[in-house]
């Protein structure tokens, strides 16, 4: 009895330590995860809570993993101890940023606690961790329990989450319902719902619907959300206005949010956008006190820089004195020089500085001179100043007019400015129908033109116009067809070979004469000339050809050769050495190649007739024989 009790007091031990073990890992587990979330709990309040855990707040987690695994090594099959481990394991490693291996112990958990009560935050947070993960399509189908009845505890988090899985479908339309959806209930807390409607007033915004975006920027919910989205979603609404052109109104909200303590930070940006909509509004007076504010305050920022920029602009462009609009520009590229702001004053410093160069150069001149390229050259710089430096697209298409109705003797000058003029209507200002006026006046007055051309493929029209060149091209490619097909007739057909390379000859020339100048013409030239060349009595010919080319066409390739021809060689180079040896191999190597050709199929036809004699002379045997058989005289 006093061994059996013994061993009964042993056993009892044994399992107090037991407890004590597990007490003593899990106890320390929950702590260290509970001062972690402390931890996070005041990085989100310093809104830092986007960033992963470091320092201690990390080492609590990894603290918690430690005696987690400690617990389900020891217990395996105790299963009220293995599930909080093995639950605790798995949010340590989604609050690490450790998805993957949070989806694992999630599963895990599943699998082996479907009835435990922390079951529906594993379901939320395993679809939450998929799609951190990219695994879009699965993290969707995980999430179906948790969005299948409003009694799921995580429903309305699960929607929300299905509104990011349908965005990363590049389809907005399904995460719009999806928020929708969620807002149509009356359930959910004012911060969820203030999230739903920022980001739902998010893709609403994207896809250009500024009314419908604006409703949720400034719906009462979202004064619920954190301060950093309540200032995007105060702007945005009034981007919003803005872009319906409604400036007055997006111009007082800017103002009103800029006096609100909570935008404090967020002061100078606010007060420049209102500046720059009280412009856009026409309101100038007001604008430039606004700027001027900003200059006075912070006359070394950004915000300094954008002012003057602004200010230079509507001198600029509104009230047409330069010499006070450089001097703006000026302010705005010292006030901040390595900013966006600092270098586009720079830029339109620089940029108008020339164009009252130019201006003035051109007034200087008499009306002779206005007639002559270099006041058109000038013309041409200051209406490409105007576009693409000075933003001033309306002052380029009147430059280009001008252009068009002094240049009526030059055609070439005339079209360039046609063309540029159309296309500027097509893309700068959006006017589709006075481009496809101006382009169809093009096609009208120079069909043969590689702009007339380029119109009708701008207008999205098949272009079936051809240049002079293109032509030219066509009617060469035939003639060097001829000349392909006389060098393909047998060598008996002696008059067919002579009509056959006349017929080529006169294609070529006919080219050469009727598109002078073109590249296809130029070439044609060159052939009947070396055509000329190929009989020793028309070398004259070829001679006078030759030296048109190199007189009228130095700078193209076939003047060269015409040049090169002419001068005649009194040395070789190496380059041409090594070309007359290769030439020469080649020339062997085709010999060797036509001689065992010819050798091999003489050799054949003589085995072949030796056969057939052999076969003769053996059928005359048995002929003679068989009649023999039967002579009885």
């Amino acid at each position: 009895m006093f061994r059996f009790l013994l061993l009964i007091a042993v056993a009892l031990l044994f399992e107090g330590c037991t407890c004590c073990a597990y007490l003593n890992h899990m106890f320390n587990a929950e702590r260290q995860y509970e001062e972690a979330g402390e931890l996070r709990a005041t990085r989100d309040s310093l809104g830092n809570g986007d960033a992963l855990p470091t320092g201690e707040e990390a080492a609590k987690y990894d603290k918690v993993i430690e005696k987690g695994s400690h617990v389900l090594e020891r217990f395996p099959d105790n299963k009220k101890r293995t599930s909080e481990a093995v639950f605790l394991i798995g949010e340590s490693y989604r609050h690490k940023g450790e998805c993957d291996k949070a989806v694992i112990k999630y599963d895990e958990f599943e699998r082996y606690f479907s009835d435990h009560d922390s079951m529906p935050v594993v379901e939320y947070q395993r679809a939450y961790c998929l799609y951190k993960n990219h695994e879009y399509n699965i993290a969707r189908f995980a999430l179906e329990p948790v969005i299948a009845s409003k009694e799921h505890p995580y429903y309305y988090q699960g929607l929300n989450l299905l509104s990011l899985l349908e965005e990363e479908s590049s389809d907005p339309t399904q995460a719009i319902a999806a928020l929708e959806k969620l807002l149509a209930d009356t359930a959910g807390t004012p911060f969820m719902r203030g999230k739903a409607h920022f980001r739902l007033a998010s893709l609403y915004y994207g896809k250009e619907a500024y009314a419908k975006a604006r409703e949720h920027y400034i719906a009462p919910e979202v004064d619920s959300i954190v301060l950093r989205d309540r200032y995007t979603a105060k702007t945005q609404a009034a981007e919003c206005l803005a872009n319906l052109e409604n400036y007055d109104e997006a111009a007082a909200e800017y103002l009103a949010a800029a006096k609100n303590p909570d935008f404090e930070p967020h002061l100078k940006e606010l007060l420049v956008r209102h500046g720059e909509l009280l412009f856009l509004a026409r309101k100038f007076n007001d604008g430039i006190a606004v700027f001027n504010k900003i200059t006075d305050e912070w006359p070394k920022s950004e915000e300094a820089a954008t002012s003057y920029y602004w200010l230079g602009d509507h001198q600029q462009v509104d009230t047409k004195m330069y010499e006070l609009a450089l001097a703006y520009y000026d302010s705005g590229f010292t006030a901040r020089p390595p900013s966006k702001w600092g270098a586009d004053c720079k830029m339109r410093f620089d940029a108008l500085q020339r164009l009252m160069t130019l201006q003035a150069n051109n007034d200087g001149m008499d009306s002779l001179q206005r007639t002559q390229k270099p006041f058109f050259d000038n013309e041409f710089q200051i209406a490409e100043l105007f576009l693409f430096k000075l933003s001033e697209v309306d002052s380029a298409v009147a430059r280009l007019t001008n252009i068009i109705e002094e240049s009526k003797e030059d055609s070439t000058r005339m079209l360039k400015a046609m063309y540029a003029r159309a296309f500027i209507c097509d893309e700068f200002l959006h006017d589709p129908e006075q481009a496809e006026e101006y382009y169809n006046e093009i096609i009208e007055m120079f069909p043969e033109s590689d702009f007339a051309k380029q119109a009708q493929a701008n207008m999205g029209q098949v272009v079936t116009l051809k240049t002079r060149e293109d032509i030219a091209h066509e009617r060469y490619l035939a003639a060097e067809s001829l000349w392909l097909a006389a060098e393909e007739l047998p060598p008996e057909a002696v008059e067919a070979i002579d009509t056959a390379y006349a017929n080529a000859f006169a294609a070529y020339d006919s080219v050469a004469t009727e598109f002078e100048g073109t590249q296809a013409g130029i070439q044609a030239l060159y052939m009947t000339a070396m055509i000329f060349a190929m009989d020793p009595e028309r070398m004259d010919s070829a001679a006078v050809r030759l030296k048109t080319i190199r007189e009228k066409y130095t700078d193209t390739k076939w003047g060269v050769e015409a040049s090169k021809l002419l001068a005649g060689r009194t040395t070789i180079s190496d380059d041409d050495l090594e070309r007359m040896r290769k030439r020469i191999e080649q020339n062997n190597a085709r010999s060797e190649e036509l001689s065992k050709k010819y050798y091999d199929e003489y050799s054949v036809e003589k085995q072949e007739k030796k056969r057939e004699e052999i076969q003769a002379k053996q059928d005359e045997i048995l002929e003679n024989t068989y009649n023999s058989m039967y002579d009885f005289e």
